[in-house]
């Protein structure tokens, strides 16, 4: 075996192994009691400004490139901590909606029924917008590390790849949130709109 099979295989186990250790050991249901404590704050204001290509423009005018691409730098790392964030919010509130289904399904209303799977549709496209962005940002990430004298990627890219739709799959995320939590009360209702 040379050696670029053994890094492969070595590589290959790894990735399996924590593929399996992830479905091992997710936190697959989340009863309404659970969702509170583990959802994750998020400044709609402050992910918008993250992501928009206008206040990279203005940055590029305002500093030196070296300045630039320090700053791009952090900004990527920033908006894949958003994307993370997004993530974590829609797995909890896709577990809520698992918890649903397998624990009262056939004695609540349709209309709330419909709210469920419509919720965890917009969590799972949530999910899946935020993978492919912090993909692409992973990937700027490695390129600014290994090809230095290029200037750093732009924000404008990730419009084309679905960063807007990945921020309006989370305010859809919160609305229907919102709408389900007041099958709980009004307290839960506001904590939950709170945390959101």
């Amino acid at each position: 075996m040379n050696l670029i099979s053994l890094v492969s295989l070595f590589v290959s186990c790894s990735l399996l192994s924590f593929l399996l250790y992830r479905f091992l050991c997710r936190f697959s249901e989340c009863s309404p009691v659970d969702v509170l404590p583990f959802l994750q704050k998020i400044d709609l204001n402050a992910l918008h400004d993250t992501f928009d290509p206008e206040a990279e423009d203005m940055l590029r005018r305002q500093l030196r490139p070296s300045e630039f691409k320090g700053v791009q730098w952090k900004r990527f790392h920033l908006a894949i901590h958003y994307c993370n964030m997004l993530t974590a919010n829609s797995c909890i509130l896709q577990g809520w909606t698992r918890y649903e289904r397998r624990q009262s399904w056939s004695s609540i209303a349709q209309a709330k029924q419909n709210k469920v799977v419509e919720l965890r549709n917009t969590c799972m496209r949530c999910r899946l917008a935020a993978f492919v962005i912090r993909v692409r940002l992973r990937w700027w990430l490695l390129r600014m590390t290994l090809l230095p004298f290029m200037s750093p990627p732009s924000f404008k890219t990730l419009l084309r790849l679905g960063s807007p739709e990945m921020i309006s799959f989370y305010d859809e995320v919160r609305t229907m949130a919102e709408a389900f939590s007041l099958a709980y009360g009004a307290d839960y209702h506001q904590q939950l709109m709170q945390l959101l």
